[in-house]
């Protein structure tokens, strides 16, 4: 198992112990605190609790093999054995992670990460990319440096080695790589605008979910620049400044233009009469380099079928924020 994980501007923030249970939802809190309290697990090389917040950039470091330690603990109620990958489920994994692959380097892949696919794993998440990435490659396989929500898709970058993966953490922490998403939204948006409104995560009926908080939220700024507007929907590309969770959903809601399908932060609202999909539609389209190179991810059909709809046409150039 790695021995580092790398926090990545998504997890700036959050908990330790959230951090580390995420990857592995099998380590017990009264075990992961003690192995806290022993300094097998650190933050940045120091011992630390864990309620410890983390930031964009630490390390997490295992002086344990933890699969090792799973395996020894007696409790019956967790499924401790490595478990063995058939050839089957290594084929099955590496084809259709070539089937999302936009372009590789030697340093990093960057794949089209579909909707609906998660980036990484829970208590009730068995199917996700990093799973996809332990099944192909095992121990040598690419390191996640950031994320994009389970219903959000397009362009996810993966590092090739422990090194690379340290410079791309960097490059997002400095805010060296941009994304430019596309999204459709409900109602007439302006014609660019900034978002600047602080978000947190809060509990609604045992469900997990960010709102703008502007006393306990962390900073999160959003820009937005409209593509296109006809019938009640507004076609813009969107640059989260920072990458906070949920950040875009929640900012677009919060200014009365929720994003197209986003059930979970608008309810009915995100879903007018008319015939489109249910889906979410936000997409991480482009992706530029510190180098200038450019990346882009096709959308899904569903947002094909939104632009379609409306008369909107899809950009095949990223000529948006060119003043950020």
């Amino acid at each position: 198992m790695d021995s580092l994980i790398l926090i990545s501007r998504d997890e700036a923030g959050i908990r330790l112990d959230r951090v580390i249970r995420s990857r592995f939802p099998n380590l017990r809190q009264g075990q992961l605190e003690k192995l806290l309290r022993l300094g097998k697990i650190r933050l940045d090389a120091k011992k630390v609790k864990a309620g410890k917040r983390v930031q964009t950039g630490q390390e997490i470091e295992f002086r344990i093999n933890l699969n090792k330690y799973l395996s020894e603990q007696s409790s019956p109620k967790i499924n401790t054995t490595k478990p063995v990958i058939s050839d089957t489920a290594r084929r099955k994994a590496i084809s259709l992670l070539e089937s999302w692959k936009i372009d590789e380097t030697s340093e990093w892949i960057a794949i089209n990460k579909p909707d609906g696919v998660a980036v990484q794993g829970g208590s009730k998440v068995k199917f996700h990319v990093d799973r996809l990435l332990q099944e192909g490659f095992g121990d040598q396989r690419p390191k996640l440096v950031h994320r994009i929500d389970k219903d959000t898709s397009g362009i996810l970058l993966l590092a090739k080695t422990q090194k690379s993966a340290r410079l791309l953490t960097k490059y997002f922490r400095e805010q060296a790589i941009s994304k430019t998403y596309l999204a459709f939204c409900v109602g007439k948006i302006g014609k660019s605008g900034r978002i600047s409104e602080p978000v947190t995560k809060y509990l609604q009926k045992g469900i997990e979910k960010m709102r703008v908080d502007k006393e306990e939220g962390v900073s999160a700024i959003s820009l937005y620049e409209r593509i296109f507007y006809n019938n009640g929907i507004s076609f813009v590309c969107l640059r989260p400044v920072t990458g906070r969770t949920h950040q875009l959903r929640v900012h677009l809601n919060f200014i009365g233009k929720p994003i197209l399908g986003d059930w979970k932060y608008a309810g009915n609202k995100a879903h007018p009469a008319v015939e489109l999909d249910k889906k979410l539609h936000l997409h991480a389209h482009f992706m530029t380099l510190p180098d200038g190179q450019q990346i882009k991810a096709e959308v899904p059909e569903h947002m094909k079928l939104a632009a379609c709809k409306i008369g909107a046409d899809i950009p095949a150039d990223n000529q948006y924020f060119v003043s950020c």
